[in-house]
C-alpha cells in the first residue's frame, strides 16, 4: 500500500515550519541583521524564490517568529492569573515555565531579548512590537509584585515598578544564561537557583 499523498496545504505548512526553523536558527546565532534570506532559504533547504513567496522578506519572518514567542508567553500569563494561587506560587509556575518551555524551545525564548536590543533605533516597527511583549510581561510581574506586598509576603522597600523590573531582568538573564551555556547548565536546577534567589530578593519568609 503506498502512502497517502501529501495534500499541498500540508506541503506549504511543511515548508513554512522549515523557513521559520532556519530563520530563528540564524537570528539568535547570527544576529538579525547577520543573517540573510540566502542563507535562511539554504539552511531550509528551499530557494530563494520559494522563502520570498512565503514571506516578504526578513522582517516578516521576524515578525511571525516574535508573534510565535508572544503566544508562548500569553499562555503562561493566563495560567498564572487564573491559577488562583498567591502571587509567591505564580512566580514560581513562572520560572517552572521558563525552564520547562525553554528546554523545548530556548531559541523561541532568547529571540525578543536579543532581538530588543539589536532592533533599538534600527527598525521601528520591530522595536514596537518587542516593546509590546514587554509591556504585557512588566505589566504581569507589577501585578504580583503588587500582590505580594498588598498581602505582606514582600517587603514594602522596594518600588513596585522597579521591582518588576528587577524580576523580568532576572528571568530574561536565567535564559540567556543557559542558552549561553546549554552545554554545561541544567535548566531545571538553574530555575530552581533562580527561584530561590527571586524569592529571597523579594523578602519572602522561608
Amino acid at each position: 500500500m503506498q502512502p497517502a499523498r501529501r495534500s499541498n496545504e500540508e506541503r506549504r505548512e511543511q515548508s513554512v515550519q522549515h523557513v521559520l526553523a532556519a530563520a530563528l536558527q540564524l537570528f539568535v546565532s547570527q544576529g538579525y541583521e547577520n543573517a540573510t534570506i540566502d542563507a535562511i532559504a539554504a539552511k531550509a533547504g528551499l530557494t530563494k524564490g520559494a522563502v520570498y513567496f512565503y514571506f516578504k522578506g526578513k522582517v516578516a519572518l521576524l515578525h511571525a517568529l516574535l508573534d510565535d514567542a508572544e503566544a508562548l508567553y500569553a499562555g503562561i500569563f493566563e495560567q498564572m492569573r487564573t491559577s488562583r494561587e498567591g502571587p509567591v506560587e505564580q512566580l514560581s509556575m513562572f520560572v517552572d515555565w521558563c525552564a520547562e518551555t525553554g528546554a523545548k524551545n530556548q531559541e523561541l525564548l532568547v529571540l525578543p531579548i536579543l532581538v530588543s536590543l539589536q532592533a533599538m533605533g534600527k527598525e521601528p516597527a520591530v522595536a514596537e512590537h518587542v516593546r509590546k511583549m514587554y509591556d504585557r510581561y512588566h505589566e504581569e510581574m507589577n501585578r504580583i509584585a503588587t500582590e505580594g506586598q498588598s498581602l505582606g509576603l514582600f517587603d514594602d522597600k522596594v518600588a513596585i515598578k522597579e521591582r518588576a523590573a528587577v524580576l523580568v531582568a532576572l528571568t530574561d538573564g536565567m535564559l540567556l544564561e543557559w542558552y549561553r551555556f546549554a552545554d554545561t547548565l541544567d535548566g531545571r536546577a538553574l530555575a530552581e537557583s533562580a527561584k530561590a534567589q527571586i524569592l529571597h530578593g523579594l523578602g519572602v519568609a522561608s
